[in-house]
């Protein structure tokens, strides 16, 4: 869940902010005069996003292939593990 935060709110509840972040996995945009200016995210959220942006810029067809791969399992053509061992 994304949350809109006034700097000077953030600013006072800080450490409730980033223990709801590490929670919740929640996000909470702090905003300056009403206007977004930075984003508050747990690290284990932000590790995730900087690993798919890894991922994207490796092989920037991957969306393709992934939904290629989806549809094949909605059609049930897939070998499950346990029949390759």
């Amino acid at each position: 869940m994304t949350n809109l935060v006034a700097i000077s709110d953030a600013r006072a509840n800080l450490p409730e902010l980033v223990n709801r972040v590490n929670k919740n996995m929640d996000r909470v945009v702090i905003t300056i005069n009403g206007q977004p200016k930075a984003v508050l995210v747990s690290e284990e959220e932000l590790s995730s996003l900087e690993e798919t942006a890894e991922i994207l810029a490796i092989d920037p067809n991957i969306k393709k292939k992934i939904e290629k791969s989806e549809k094949q399992i909605r059609k049930g053509k897939f070998v499950l593990l346990s029949d390759l061992t």
